[in-house]
């Protein structure tokens, strides 16, 4: 415990080195000016450095002479010129720029896509414009090339896409992130950046989208209060309420939600069955039904100790008390009852200290336990019964601490280096009783510790004209169970500004993907009388490799190109088994998966009516397993994907939406999985000056985004439907209050958790 103080202080105590200048840029109104060129000259004039002022006005220069020139320039403001000494350059007034046009117009245009630093940035309330956009998650998927399934966002060219909050990692899984974004309204988010390779100090790899919430800057109070109604076969629904309370000094948050889920999936099967020469025709059909109330609760504090430091704590709750599951399965090879209920806790608790010097630490726990029983009872064509009684559970802690610090070298050159340690430590367990008939089972008990330790250095170097280099290396040692693995991740980005309207990004990433816990055990879930879940003990994690080329021409078109390597790469396949009539899942290491291909992403407008984007993807998928049971496999096949989103605004009020899109067909395995179509209307009012709005959307029109399978594969003989009940019908009503301002000063991976 000493030694991680005392590597805690050392930190703390380098960055007490650093020698900034920071200041502030405002108009004469005392409003933050954005986008401000700050240049820093010596007393002789002698170029030094320069930086842009952020919005909320404040700006940060690297060097600080004993005496310094600032040259401060913006299109709409007077150049201003001031001398000075010390960290401080104070509170820098411009005055407005007169333009005398006589009979002329000028119209300008946000720009769709901010470089900085490397980084995509997204102001997320100009991107979803008038669309119908109800929270922080579903403007996301309004980022350029982001594309959501079934609660899981993807972007393209890459393998893999975290996202994380105000740059810094959480023991949250990506679905309880999600949560939480569906539950935080959209103007609490001061902006989105999409970086294809995400700096070592987010203590993330791959691709990330990381959400910025806007710091408390003013005395204000305001809140949000949404209900919403969806009928997807059943009726179900939801409401939440927000507040925020702020001082120039602090902030007070407090998020709740509940939902009333009610969720139907509807699967016809058939297979053909090769069992010793002899051929099985196997029809069923299953009715997936699922109903559950789920809350979600967080409350965060935020503190500003200055103009540069903060600190932040914040508690998130997910509570699922009672979901109840059921399966019914009907068919010519046997007639199956599912039932399955789950109460399910999570608890995470985040503490992040940000300087402004440079140094940051943090940490964050996550609690999450989950209990469940089950019963199945099936009866076969042949006069055969199984049946069993489940009683299972998990319970997951993990944590994670890390520290941050960049400081200033020779010829404008930051270097960076950081820590961090995660520790999950999990249980898993199972047990079979009153169980009947010829039905493979097995109890399980597992106790997982997984350990992850990483220690990073980076480079970086970004010039005035907004040209940026980067690169780094971090080194981890990883072990869960008896795996243990040394690993050195590279990290690469260049970024030149020719001129604002040609901006070439070249990036290189590493990432690492880990299975969940309950996927790495031995155990055996019945989903049916045939259909059967197979953990996979061994099961390692998978390595991507990412090579990223973006050309960005007039702050708005990208042209893309991508390469993905992915080593022991892994996913869920089916695979009729040759012992007996069994449709075995399970997880598999393949040898690896690649992509490559190029996207492209256009936005267009005509007039003030219609806000349009057009998105292209072409890529040719590779896949290869040569340890597949007994029917290795190494395939390839092109895919092409389309995204037109419309948004028409019929007034000042209203405005329409029509979204669709096509993809091509794709393989996964040896699964073929059919060509996918996907349209989507809604419609949106904003009414009451602006504090009240209503939206009704009405996604997969046509019933047809969810693809259907089929596998004609080494003797694999398998057709699978989903393409039922797709189709949802939302309306959400939204009431803004507050907004109360006493003086203008400056305007938690479920995807390893469950069984």
């Amino acid at each position: 415990m000493k030694v991680g103080i005392g590597f805690l202080l050392l930190f703390y105590a380098v960055s007490l080195q650093a020698q900034d200048i920071t200041g502030k840029v405002t108009d004469n109104k005392n409003q933050p000016v954005d986008g401000a060129t700050i240049v820093l000259q010596a007393i002789d004039s002698t170029y030094i450095n320069a930086s842009i002022s952020n919005t909320d006005g404040t700006f940060v220069l690297d060097s600080q002479p004993e005496e310094y020139r600032l040259i401060v320039q913006h299109l709409l403001y007077k150049t201003k010129e001031i001398t000075g000494k010390g960290r401080d350059a104070g509170v820098i007034r411009l005055d407005p720029q007169d333009y005398a046009l006589d009979e002329v117009v000028v119209k300008a245009e946000r720009p769709f896509v901010k470089v900085e630093e490397g980084r995509l940035g997204y102001d997320l309330s100009v991107l979803a414009g008038d669309g119908v956009v109800n929270n922080a998650y579903e403007a996301l998927t309004k980022l350029p090339g982001v594309k959501e399934s079934k609660g899981e966002l993807a972007l393209a060219g890459t393998g893999s896409l975290t996202v994380i909050l105000n740059g810094k990692p959480t023991t949250m899984d990506a679905g309880q992130l999600e949560t939480l974004l569906r539950n935080t309204p959209l103007d609490r988010v001061e902006k989105a950046e999409v970086i294809y390779s995400a700096p070592p100090e987010y203590h993330v790899r791959g691709a990330v989208i990381n959400v910025v919430l806007k710091r408390s800057n003013d005395y204000s109070f305001q809140g949000e209060i949404n209900a919403d109604y969806t009928n997807q076969y059943f009726n179900s629904g939801g409401t939440n309420g927000n507040f925020r309370l702020s001082t120039p000094k602090m902030a007070f948050d407090v998020m709740y939600g509940a939902d009333n889920e009610k969720k139907m999936e509807y699967i016809d099967l058939y297979s053909r069955h090769t069992l010793k020469d002899e051929i099985y025709d196997i029809r069923q059909n299953e009715q997936l039904r699922r109903k559950y109330w789920n809350h979600n609760l967080r409350t965060a504090f935020e503190y500003n100790l200055n103009d540069k430091d903060n600190l932040n704590i914040a508690y998130t709750g997910s509570f699922t008390p009672d979901q109840h599951s059921n399966s019914l399965t009907s068919g010519n090879f046997q007639t199956s009852n599912v039932d399955k209920y789950v109460e399910s806790r999570m608890h995470n608790v985040t503490l992040q200290y940000h300087s402004g010097s440079g140094f940051d630490v943090g940490g964050d726990y996550t609690h999450y336990t989950s209990d469940n029983n089950q019963t199945l009872l099936a009866d076969y064509a042949d006069g055969g019964q199984s049946s069993f009684s489940i009683i299972g559970g998990q319970k997951i802690d993990r944590y994670s601490i890390y520290a941050d610090r960049k400081r200033s070298l020779a010829k404008e050159w930051d270097l960076g280096y950081g820590v961090s340690y995660r520790f999950a430590k999990d249980r898993d367990f199972q047990t079979y009783d009153k169980v009947t008939g010829d039905i493979p089972t097995e109890n399980t008990d597992s106790r997982l510790r997984e350990h992850t330790a990483n220690l990073y250095v980076s480079l970086s170097k970004n010039y005035a004209t907004g040209t940026s280099v980067s690169v780094s290396a971090t080194g981890e040692y990883y072990t869960i169970g008896s795996y243990r693995k040394w690993a050195v991740y590279p990290q690469a980005s260049l970024t030149y500004v020719k001129s604002p309207k040609h901006v070439f990004q070249l990036s290189l990433s590493t990432d690492k993907t880990y299975p969940g816990y309950w996927d790495m055990q031995s155990s055996v879930s019945h989903l049916n009388g045939y259909t059967e879940l197979w953990g996979t003990p061994g099961l390692k994690p998978s390595t991507t490799y990412n090579l990223n080329g973006n050309y960005i021409w007039k702050q708005k078109y990208i042209f893309g190109l991508f390469l993905m390597h992915s080593s022991d790469y892994f996913v869920q396949a089916g695979y009729q088994s040759t012992d007996r009539l069994a449709l075995i899942y399970k997880n598999t290491n393949w040898n690896y998966m690649q992509m490559w291909g190029a996207n492209i992403i256009l936005p267009f407008k005509a007039g003030s009516w219609l806000d349009s984007r057009l998105t292209l993807v072409g890529m040719q998928v590779r896949q290869r397993c040569d340890d597949f049971f007994d029917i290795p496999f190494n395939r390839k096949k092109w895919m092409f994907s389309g995204t037109l989103d419309n948004t028409f605004k019929v007034n000042k009020f209203v405005a329409f939406e029509l979204m669709g899109s096509v993809q091509t067909p794709m393989i996964q395995g040896t699964f073929d999985i059919e060509a996918i179509y996907n349209l989507t209307a809604g419609l949106k009012w904003n009414f009451a000056n602006d504090r009240i709005s209503l939206s009704a959307r009405c996604s997969d029109i046509l019933n047809s985004g969810m693809p259907n399978l089929k596998v004609r594969f080494k003797g694999q003989y398998l057709d699978m439907n989903n393409d039922f009940y797709s189709r949802a019908f939302t309306l959400h009503l939204s009431y803004r209050f507050g907004g109360y301002k006493k003086k203008a000063i400056k305007n938690v991976d479920t995807s390893r958790f469950g069984h």
